[in-house]
């Protein structure tokens, strides 16, 4: 068996792995790909001539676009960079043009020259400063959260499904339910043709709009390198990129086509028992190919469409999905707070809405995800990446807002001499498809789609069982509770989320009924320590109190964070509907409720800012 190495030098390894690959894939190569990490790429301050804007709801620029394009061209001559420039390209007077208005509602508009990294803000504190905006911001790239980097080595190709310390515990999960009847949709560079995927593949899209277009006579970079726009063709003609690209692509580097996208849903949902390849996780469900990554990586506007037009939501100009996804992968990333990232944080937030879990790559970069959209994004699960040994992979990002790690592979494990890559499905052309193989990589991107297979898992457990899915919250919440833990626990400083997924408990716990919000059983006197509470939502727990109790103290204390706590007896309290509540700074809330009736008393854990390692007593 051939193996190239990540600067395409061929060695020779003695494996016995033959009986694992199908006679194509055997007589193919098996490549291992690194990437440069997505921010080292995302973070250069590149110019920006494309913005979007958003009007609120009843204003008279959100009902008529012509209208909101007036808005921002006062907005862009009142900040006082609208004249001339030393460049003779951009001599002219600098103009503003609306290229399309986006699945939620924000224009998409585009400045007739790139502005420079301090014109783009003060036109951005202009166009922020009009209180009809809701919000502004950059049409920013984004990356594939790529392959890090080298020394690759593997004995068995899955052990990401199987390892007893580090896998993911995949054939408990097999023996409930395999993902039959749920879509995950892939958000990614597309797909090439595989014979190990095709069984499993539905209609897609292609959403890179940055094709190479002409307008007022420039020409854009061909993100798409298809020569076209949006289309029904989710196909991966390849993303690599060249010396004549590099002008266009800030703080890239000359690489070959990834095939990312391919490998992502290859983890998903290869077809499995057709004595060929290897088998995906979730491999009774479905894969739908949704393409936004292109040569140097993809728009906001078009991963937020993306996902709207995933999840079932409506955009302008293109065809209503007709099998929405249940779960939506996004293996990419980019610089920047999701705080700031509107679109996206809205795009999410409809999908979510609309039924879909949303399941995110951490990043690869060894830092906070607090840093990285759509990572830092409210109500997404974060997947960090864990060795073979099961400790943080060093590439890993980390923090609170980290939901689950997930096998991503290790390089550089330090507790384990076998330095594990993750396998699936790829493609051996350099640039443009060629012959079907498998590939090796680490990742992020690696960790999350074994995240969302458990996730597609769950669901179809879910319907089998119980006749309805479940919401995206209890699917984080229930993959937090049965996750495994660390063997090699993470630093205090570096954490990872609650755990390694473990798709057999997962599943299983999925099966049984639930009642509204999945809910912690508390015991008389013990603290329960909660590893997240994220901004926004809450943690439910119970405590069955006996008749005759003279008092009941219901506390937290400790972690980092803001938490608010609100009780209610019999039935799940809100912050609009509660028998009592602590509502101060900080996580230190007590409720005490003298000569109790008996009964289930509950307990609402609500973060008011996202928080960490937070104590939960109930004492009677």
């Amino acid at each position: 068996m051939t193996v190239f190495n990540s600067r395409g030098t061929a060695a020779i390894l003695a494996l016995a792995i033959a009986a694992a690959l199908s006679p194509q894939a055997d007589a193919a190569t098996l490549a291992k790909k690194t990437r440069l990490p997505a921010a080292t790429r995302a973070q250069v301050q590149a110019p920006i001539d494309r913005f979007i804007v958003k009007y609120r709801d009843g204003s008279r620029q959100r009902a008529d676009s012509t209208l909101a394009l007036d808005s921002v061209r006062v907005a862009l001559r009142g900040s006082g960079i609208a004249g001339s420039t030393a460049t003779a390209r951009s001599a002219a007077t600098l103009q503003v043009q609306r290229l399309r208005r986006l699945g939620q509602g924000g224009e998409l508009v585009r400045t007739t020259r790139p502005l420079e990294r301090a014109e783009a803000d003060r036109f951005l504190a202009q166009l922020r400063a009009d209180p009809q905006v809701l919000y502004a911001q950059p049409d920013s790239r984004k990356f594939a959260a790529a392959a890090a980097p080298n020394d690759p080595y593997f004995s068995t190709l899955q052990w990401d499904f199987t390892h007893a310390v580090g896998g993911a515990n995949a054939l408990p999960a097999w023996d409930v339910s395999h993902g039959e009847g749920v879509v995950v949709a892939v958000l990614d560079t597309g797909y090439t043709d595989h014979p190990d995927l095709a069984a499993n593949i539905v209609p897609g899209y292609d959403f890179i709009s940055y094709y190479g277009q002409t307008i007022d006579g420039e020409v854009a970079p061909d993100m798409a390198g298809d020569g076209n726009g949006r289309d029904a063709d989710a196909h991966d003609p390849g993303d690599w990129i060249d010396n004549g690209m590099l002008a266009s692509c800030p703080g890239a580097s000359v690489e070959n086509s990834s095939w990312h996208g391919t490998h992502v849903a290859g983890t998903v949902a290869a077809v499995a028992n057709n004595a060929s390849g290897i088998a995906g996780l979730a491999y009774g469900a479905k894969v739908q190919p949704v393409r936004v990554l292109g040569h140097c990586g993809g728009m906001t506007s078009d991963i937020a469409d993306a996902i709207t037009w995933a999840s079932g939501g409506h955009v302008d100009g293109v065809p209503d999905n007709p099998q929405p996804a249940e779960i939506l992968n996004l293996s990419l990333g980019g610089y920047g707070a999701c705080e700031y990232d509107y679109a996206t944080q809205e795009a999410i937030d409809g999908a979510i809405a609309r039924g879909s879990v949303v399941v995110v790559a951490a990043g690869n970069n060894a830092d906070d995800v607090a840093n990285y959209t759509p990572a830092s994004c409210k109500g997404v699960i974060a997947v960090g990446a864990s060795g073979v040994d099961g400790a943080r992979s060093y590439f890993s990002n980390y923090g609170s807002g980290v939901a689950i790690a997930a096998p991503g592979g290790n390089a550089q494990s330090g507790n384990d001499p076998d330095n594990r890559w993750i396998w699936s499905l790829g493609n051996e052309g350099k640039t443009v498809p060629a012959a079907a193989n498998l590939l090796g990589m680490i990742g992020t991107s690696q960790a999350s789609p074994h995240v969302a297979a458990v996730a597609a898992m769950m669901q179809a457990a879910a319907i089998d069982h119980q006749g309805t899915p479940l919401t995206p919250l209890q699917v984080r919440l229930l993959l937090q509770r049965t996750a495994r833990a660390f063997p090699v626990q993470p630093p205090a400083v570096t954490p990872i989320g609650v755990g390694i997924v473990d798709a057999g408990a997962a599943v299983a716990a999925a099966a049984l009924p639930q009642t509204g919000d999945v809910s912690t059983a508390l015991s008389n006197r013990v603290a329960w320590v909660e590893p997240a509470v994220f901004a926004g939502e809450g943690r439910l727990y119970t405590i069955n109190v006996p008749a005759g109790a003279a008092t009941l103290t219901l506390r937290t204390y400790g972690g980092t964070g803001n938490v608010s706590l609100y009780v209610a007896r019999d039935r799940a309290p809100t912050p609009a509907s509660h028998d009592y509540k602590s509502v101060k700074a900080g996580n230190t809330e007590t409720v005490a409720v003298v000569k109790p009736a008996a009964g289930v008393w509950y307990l609402r854990v609500q973060g008011e800012a996202t928080s960490a390692n937070v104590s939960v007593m109930a004492a009677f």
